[in-house]
């Protein structure tokens, strides 16, 4: 049984007349006829009574013909979703991301992907540079956001630069050194700084370290943390002094933020897939980003 079977089963169903389904067809009436007996003797049963001057569906008919036409929506539907696999527009992709920088671009782009690519499912995980990269490895997820300096030379992943974050010194509001638009780092030897963890973003964390060493300064460590917004929020209690990325006034704190003297390097946000994905939702992504940041 194929589905030239199917189609012209409920083309003359629904016709009742071999002649007029058979140019709605736009075939020969024997060579449709012949197709109809074949399929009723595949399946072992008539599916119509042909006794009367005018066709009539048997019970076996009636009972085939919905059934016919479910087979028929569902291959139609089928064939839709593998050309719109085929060309990125449906399928999955697992997106991770650091807040708050996910939050600056992210949530346009996904709405515009989503607008052009309905079927796509879209799911979104909130991860630190070094799980989004193991993530990657072990394809838990398609597409990370983190700093490039994470990502090693030998590497199978893949990245494009995006933009450059600039890193500030956030402080409590009550700290005398607020006073200052600019802050000297040799002033900040007697401050007690809060770090993420090594663990967390390895190479943002050393790359942060040899900064400030660079400019003469070797930071007084007192606490660290995975979180964005634990940081933020022990330099809120008091706790310490800490150097963010410029994008952390995002969340609601009334921590402030200052330049530093000399101002250190600016850290490369890019996205970053595998190399060998070759997934077509992947790509299609990966241009809007590209198109947003007009790359």
């Amino acid at each position: 049984m194929e589905l030239r079977h199917l189609r012209y089963f409920v083309a003359v169903a629904e016709e009742m007349n071999i002649s007029r389904a058979a140019s709605k067809l736009r075939v020969s009436q024997p060579p449709l006829s012949r197709q109809i007996r074949d399929l009723e003797e595949e399946i072992g049963a008539p599916l119509f009574d042909r006794r009367h001057k005018h066709l009539k569906l048997t019970s076996a008919g009636a009972q085939f013909l919905p059934e016919a036409r479910k087979i028929l929506l569902h291959a139609t539907r089928a064939a839709r979703l593998a050309k719109a696999a085929s060309t990125g527009q449906t399928g999955q992709i697992t997106i991770a991301f650091l807040s708050p920088l996910g939050g600056l671009f992210l949530p346009g782009i996904i709405r515009s992907f989503r607008s052009k690519f309905p079927l796509v499912d879209i799911d979104l995980h909130e991860m630190v540079p070094r799980q989004q990269v193991d993530a990657l490895l072990d394809h838990q997820i398609d597409l990370g956001f983190f700093s490039q300096t994470e990502i090693d030379s030998t590497s199978t992943l893949a990245c494009q630069h995006l933009m450059d974050v600039r890193l500030r010194l956030a402080l409590t509001p009550g700290h005398p050194f607020t006073k200052l638009r600019r802050i000297p780092l040799k002033k900040l030897k007697e401050e007690k700084f809060i770090m993420f963890k090594r663990s967390a973003a390895p190479a943002t964390h050393d790359f942060i370290l040899q900064a400030c060493r660079s400019a003469g300064l070797e930071p007084n460590i007192v606490k660290h943390s995975d979180r964005a917004q634990s940081i933020l929020d022990m330099v809120a209690a008091g706790i310490g002094v800490a150097i963010v990325p410029e994008h952390f006034q995002r969340y609601r704190t009334e921590l402030v933020l200052r330049q530093l003297i000399p101002d250190l390097p600016t850290v490369s946000l890019c996205m970053a897939w595998r190399q060998n994905d070759r997934s077509p939702v992947l790509q299609s992504l990966c241009a809007m980003v590209r198109k947003h940041f007009n790359l």
